[in-house]
């Protein structure tokens, strides 16, 4: 059985291929191994970056096919379970902490979909603000 890691390299090779079904069936595998495995080990960023980075190549993938509705649905999904798990109580610090900086991996694509694609304006108005509040917030860390 391959890993997510495998399959998602796999699904890369299928969509510079345009072989898309290929691809999102790799995608979509690769997805599920993280979750599971993202399942047990929550606090593990780098499952975290990795099922985002799922969600966006599915993302990605929906809009080369001009399927501009289901691309924004993962991109959005990705955003809105990360503000969710940073503002949880039910997750440890670490947890939230990873999600919270984790949005500044999804916000930049919605806000770049949207000068490709229409979306809301108050969606992109309330991306933006959230962007800058993570802008202000990383800047008083250092």
């Amino acid at each position: 059985m391959e890993n997510w890691q495998q399959l998602m390299n796999s699904g890369n090779q299928h969509f510079k291929d345009a072989a898309w079904l290929d691809a999102q069936y790799c995608y979509q595998q690769a997805i599920s191994l993280i979750e599971s495995e993202w399942s047990h080990q929550l606090s593990d960023r780098d499952l975290l970056f990795a099922w985002i980075a799922g969600m966006h190549n599915l993302a990605h993938l929906y809009e080369s096919q001009h399927q501009s509705e289901l691309a924004l649905h993962y991109l959005k999904y990705a955003h809105e379970k990360v503000k969710s798990l940073s503002r949880s109580d039910s997750v440890c610090e670490t947890v939230r902490s990873s999600a919270f900086q984790s949005l500044s991996l999804t916000i930049p694509p919605i806000l770049d979909f949207a000068k490709r694609n229409p979306i809301c304006d108050d969606c992109v108005l309330a991306l933006e603000k959230t962007a800058a509040l993570l802008g202000a917030q990383s800047s008083s860390v250092h």
